[in-house]
C-alpha cells in the first residue's frame, strides 16, 4: 500500500486548538466568513465562488471529487474552483491524486500535497454507511464515502483538536440535475448533482455520526457544536454563531433543533449528542 505520507507532519499538530469545518450549504455567507479570518478551518470543493466577496481564505483545503472529470458537463467550472482554491499558498491544500490529471497535469501546483490512498465505500439506497468509512489513520488511508466532509473529520481527529465548530452545514437537500439554478448549496452557480436526495441527506448525516462514535471510541475530549444558521444536522448541538463567534458565549438552539430532528424519521446510525 502506497500510504499517504503528506499527512505525516500533521499528525497532534493541532492539540487543544478548536477548527471550524465549513460546509457549501445556502446558509454559508461572506460575512460570516470574515468574522473566523485568522480561525483555523477546513473548506472544500467550489468554496472559492465566496473569494471575491471575503478576505478570509481557509487554512486547509479539502478535493476529491469526479466533478472535475470531463464526461460532467460543469468540469471546466469545478476545476476553475480548485485551481483557484490550490493558487493561494496561504491555504495548505490536501487533494486527491486520482484527479491530479484533470487539475494540474503540468505540474504547475509543486505546493499542493497529493493523497495517494483514498478508499470509498458507497452507502446503501438507504444512505447508510459502513463503519470502515472513517479511518483513524489517514497515513495508512483517509475515506471519501459520503461527503468530502468525511475528509474533513477524519483529518480533525488526527490533528488532535479539541473542539470542531461546523458551519455552512445545512443538509435537506433536494432534487437538482446540475442546472445552474442551484438550490443546495451558498451560489446558484455551484453545480452539483443530487438526484436521489432523501439518499443523500441520510448519507451525510449518518457520515456524521459515524465520525462522532470514532471520536467517542479514541478516547478524545472533544466539544462539538454546530453553528450553522440554517440546518437539519442534529447530530450535535445547535448553537449561536454570533453569540459564540464574539464573545465565546454557549447559547443553545433547543427549538430550532427539536424542529431539525423533525426533518428525519429515524435516529441517525450510529452515534448522537442530542436525543
Amino acid at each position: 500500500m502506497i500510504g499517504n505520507k503528506v499527512f505525516e507532519d500533521y499528525k497532534n499538530s493541532h492539540t487543544g486548538q478548536r477548527v471550524f469545518l465549513i460546509g457549501n450549504g445556502p446558509s454559508l455567507s461572506s460575512k460570516d466568513l470574515d468574522l473566523i479570518e485568522g480561525e483555523i478551518s477546513f473548506a472544500m470543493n467550489r468554496i472559492p465562488l465566496l473569494y471575491d466577496s471575503t478576505s478570509w481564505r481557509p487554512t486547509y483545503y479539502l478535493f476529491s471529487s469526479t466533478n472535475v472529470r470531463p464526461d460532467k458537463p460543469w468540469s471546466n467550472k469545478w476545476q476553475l474552483s480548485v485551481r483557484a482554491a490550490m493558487s493561494d499558498k496561504n491555504t495548505t491544500s490536501f487533494i486527491s491524486s486520482d484527479f491530479r490529471q484533470n487539475i494540474d497535469p503540468f505540474g504547475e501546483f509543486p505546493h499542493v500535497k497529493w493523497f495517494m490512498t483514498m478508499s470509498e465505500r458507497k452507502p446503501n439506497l438507504q444512505g447508510e454507511v459502513d463503519i470502515s468509512c472513517f479511518s483513524t489513520d489517514v497515513v495508512e488511508r483517509i475515506d471519501k464515502t459520503g461527503t468530502t466532509m468525511n475528509l474533513a473529520l477524519q483529518l480533525a481527529l488526527y490533528m488532535n483538536f479539541s473542539e470542531i465548530i461546523f458551519l455552512g452545514c445545512d443538509l435537506g437537500w433536494s432534487k437538482d440535475t446540475g442546472t445552474e439554478n442551484d438550490p443546495n448549496h451558498f451560489d446558484k452557480d455551484y453545480v452539483a448533482e443530487i438526484l436521489r436526495p432523501e439518499k443523500t441527506n441520510n448519507q451525510m448525516r449518518n457520515i456524521h455520526s459515524l465520525a462522532l462514535k470514532c471520536f467517542q471510541e479514541s478516547g478524545k475530549e472533544v466539544n462539538f457544536y454546530n453553528c450553522t444558521r440554517d440546518t437539519v444536522l442534529d447530530v450535535y448541538p445547535l448553537i449561536n454563531f454570533d453569540d459564540y463567534i464574539t464573545s465565546g458565549k454557549i447559547v443553545y438552539r433547543n427549538e430550532e433543533l427539536e424542529e431539525a430532528k423533525k426533518y428525519w424519521n429515524k435516529k441517525p446510525q450510529y452515534a448522537n449528542l442530542v436525543y
